[in-house]
C-alpha cells in the first residue's frame, strides 16, 4: 500500500488565499504556523474556532485543519519539538477539515484539504492495523472505516480500499456477518481483485443458504480476475451449489487450463477440482483428478489423503449396506460376508494412501508449515486407526490411536 508522506507547512501554504480579510486571531495563527510556532498557532486558531466572528468562516477551519495536521507531523518525528501538544491531533484535523468543507460553498479550499485528509487517513489506517494486531477487532473495524472515509474525502480511492479491506478483515475476525457483507460488498463493487473479499463473502452467503447471492459473488470474482484460477474454482463451486453440474465441470477445466504449465499449482488444483467433483458424487471423476495429481507429484498430502479418504468412505458404504446376518437365511450371511470382505479390501487400499499422507507431514521440517498441518495429521491418524483395526492390524491400530491422542494432548 502506497501512502503520501505528510506534507510540510510550506506545501500546505501553496493552496492558501489572501489574509487581508482574516480576523486578527486567524491571521496571527497563520503567521505562527508559517514560523513553525505551533503552540501559539494552536492557541490562536482554537480561539478563532469558538469566536462569534470567525467560527462560521470556512477559512478558520481550513487553517485549524492545517495547524493540527502540522502538529501531527511534528509528533511523528524522532524528537518532536511539541511533544504532547495535541494527542488527538488527527481527530481535530479531520473534524476541522469536515467543518471547512461544510462551510466552503465555493469549494475554495478543497485542494488544500487533500493533504490533511491524506495525513489523518494515514494515521487512522496505522491505528486500525495496530488495533487489529492487538485483536481489538471491533475498534479496528471502526477506525479503519473512518480511515476509508478520510481517504475518500481526499480523493485517494486506492488507499480507501485498503482501509476498507482492514475493516472487512476485522469484521471477519469479530464474526460480524453484517459488516463482512457491508465492507466486502463495497470492495466488490469497486472491482477489487483481493481473493479474501470474494471467498469470505461467498462463504457467508453459502452458509445462509443464499445460493443466488453466492453465485453473484463468484461471477464477479471471475469477471474481475480473469486470469486467476481461484476465481474459476469459486465460480465452479457456485455452479455446483446451483445444481448446474455440467457448467461446474466446464469451469473446473478452465481453471486447470490456466495452470497446466505450473508444476506446483497444477497438481494442487487437480486435488481441489477432485474435491469439488466429490460434492456432486462424481466419485470416478474425483478419483481421476486425485490420481493424476499423484502421478505428477507423488509426494504430497492432499492427493494421498483424498485418495485414502475415498477408499475409506467406500469401505464404510459397503459395511453400512450389509444386511444383518440371519442365521436362518444363508443368502444374508453370504451377502454380509462378501460385503465385509470388499470393505476390508477398500480399507487396505485406504491405508496405502493414508500412510503416505502421514509420512509426508512427518518429513516436513520443523516450523510453521508442519504446525499448520497438525489438524490434517490428526484426521489421517484417526482414519488409519480405524482402517488398521478393520484389516486386523491391531497393533498398528493401537499405535495410530495413541499417537492421535498424544496429538490432542499437546
Amino acid at each position: 500500500m502506497k501512502f503520501k508522506k505528510i506534507l510540510t507547512v510550506a506545501a500546505f501554504m501553496t493552496a492558501t488565499v489572501g489574509l487581508s480579510a482574516q480576523s486578527l486571531m486567524v491571521e496571527s495563527a497563520v503567521q505562527d504556523l508559517r514560523k513553525g510556532s505551533l503552540k501559539k498557532a494552536k492557541t490562536e486558531i482554537d480561539a478563532a474556532a469558538v469566536h462569534e466572528k470567525t467560527k462560521d468562516d470556512a477559512k478558520t477551519w481550513y487553517y485549524r485543519a492545517l495547524v493540527y495536521a502540522q502538529i501531527g507531523t511534528d509528533a511523528q518525528q524522532a524528537k518532536p519539538k511539541y511533544k504532547g501538544l495535541a494527542p488527538d491531533w488527527a481527530d481535530q484535523a479531520y473534524q476541522s477539515a469536515l467543518e471547512c468543507k461544510r462551510l466552503d460553498s465555493e469549494n475554495e479550499y478543497n485542494k488544500g484539504l487533500v493533504s490533511v485528509f491524506s495525513t489523518v487517513g494515514y494515521d487512522f489506517y496505522n491505528r486500525s492495523r495496530k488495533l487489529f494486531n492487538e485483536k481489538n477487532y471491533a475498534e479496528a473495524m471502526q477506525v479503519a472505516s473512518q480511515a476509508a472515509e478520510m481517504y475518500n474525502n481526499g480523493g485517494e480511492s486506492d488507499n480507501a480500499s485498503e482501509a476498507m479491506f482492514v475493516a472487512g478483515l476485522s469484521a471477519v475476525a469479530a464474526h460480524d456477518t453484517a459488516n463482512i457483507k457491508k465492507y466486502f460488498n463495497q470492495l466488490m463493487r469497486k472491482r477489487t481483485d483481493k481473493e479474501q473479499v470474494y471467498t469470505y463473502l461467498f462463504n457467508v452467503y453459502k452458509a445462509e443458504g443464499n445460493v443466488d447471492q453466492a453465485m453473484k459473488v463468484a461471477s464477479n470474482y471471475q469477471k474481475n480476475s480473469k486470469n486467476n484460477y481461484k476465481a474459476y474454482l469459486l465460480l465452479a463451486e457456485g455452479y455446483l451449489l446451483n445444481g448446474n453440474v455440467e457448467k461446474g465441470k466446464e469451469v473446473i477445466n478452465q481453471a486447470l487450463e490456466l495452470t497446466k504449465d505450473s508444476v506446483n499449482i497444477y497438481p494442487a488444483l487437480l486435488c481441489q477440482s477432485g474435491a469439488l467433483l466429490e460434492l456432486t458424487n462424481d466419485i470416478e471423476g474425483a478419483q481421476a483428478k486425485y490420481q493424476e495429481s499423484l502421478t505428477l507429484k507423488p509426494v504430497q498430502f492432499e492427493g494421498n489423503f483424498n485418495m485414502g479418504k475415498m477408499f475409506y468412505n467406500r469401505a464404510v458404504d459397503k459395511l453400512q449396506s450389509a444386511p444383518e446376518p440371519d442365521p436362518f437365511n444363508e443368502e444374508t450371511i453370504e451377502l454380509a460376508s462378501r460385503l465385509e470382505e470388499e470393505a476390508k479390501g477398500y480399507f487396505g487400499q485406504a491405508i496405502t494412501y493414508l500412510e503416505k499422507a502421514v509420512e509426508y507431514i512427518d518429513n516436513l521440517p520443523e516450523g510453521q508449515e508442519k504446525q499448520m498441518q497438525r489438524p490434517n495429521l490428526g484426521n489421517a491418524l484417526q482414519a488409519l486407526s480405524t482402517a488398521y483395526a478393520r484389516v486386523e492390524r491391531y497393533d498398528d491400530s493401537k499405535a495410530a490411536h495413541q499417537r492421535f491422542e498424544s496429538l490432542l494432548a499437546e
